[in-house]
Parts: structure tokens; sequence; C-alpha cells
């Protein structure tokens, strides 16, 4: 299965041909009604990357991401605004090089789904106790 992320915002900077020549599945959004609409679709989703361009509201569109799924949201900065970077699991400056923020997005992705792999693993290991009540069981508990 192909690692699909969503991008929102232009494609000034020819990101979705690096990112399908890499292998990725790129949904495109140009709207924060746009981004909402391919959040709730249910698809399997790995990442939200974004551009930071006049107009755009790169903060709405991460605390929209967040609110709908749990995958790491990418800034590409592209102008000289201000943002709270801690909104984003990673911002990438305008002059970086394809190379290096493609690696730097595979190797978040990476790290991410490691994440949430071993979530599902904890969640999934509990103790039913009389009465209802439930413990999870620790996997590294010597």
């Amino acid at each position: 299965m192909p690692t699909r992320v969503i991008h929102f915002g232009p494609d000034d900077c020819h990101r979705r041909m690096v990112l399908q020549t890499a292998g990725y599945s790129v949904d495109e959004c140009h709207s924060l009604s746009e981004l909402r609409a391919r959040l709730l679709s249910g698809a399997a989703l790995d990442a939200v990357l974004m551009s930071d361009v006049e107009g755009l509201a790169p903060e709405d569109a991460a605390t929209l991401a967040r609110m709908h799924c749990c995958v790491p949201v990418v800034l590409f900065r592209g102008t000289n605004l201000s943002y709270e970077d801690s909104e984003f699991d990673l911002v990438i400056h305008a002059l970086t090089p394809p190379d290096v923020w493609l690696n730097e997005v595979d190797a978040l992705i990476e790290k991410s789904r490691a994440a949430r792999d071993g979530s599902k693993v904890l969640t999934g290991r509990s103790i039913e106790l009389p009465g209802g009540s439930k413990i999870a069981i620790r996997s590294d508990a010597a």
C-alpha cells in the first residue's frame, strides 16, 4: 500500500511530482472545506503536508487535521509570515532540497507509524477483572 498524504495549498514547488516519483499517493486540497472532506473520507492517511502561502491559513489547516486524524502535519515554509511552529510536526524551509525534505518526511511518517502501531498493541492488551474493570498489561514488564 503506497504512502498516502494530503497536500494543502498550491503546489508551487512541484512537491506533488517529487512525492509521486517517490511512490506516494498525493491528494491535493486548496481550501479548508476540501481538506475537511478528505480527512472525513475515512481513507487511510499517513501525513498532511501544507504550503505556507499568503491568503491561506496553515495554522487553521493544522488544527483541522489534528481534530480529525492523528498523523504528522508538515509545513513547507514559503513566506516570512510568523506561525507557531509547535502546531507542526516538521517545518521545512523554502530552499531545502527535495532529497533532504523527502528523507525528513519519510522518517517522520515511519516514526508516526511505529508509534501508532505500538499504541494499538498496548490498547489491545488488557485483562478484564471481576466487576468489569480492565487493567493494561505492559509488555516490557520484567
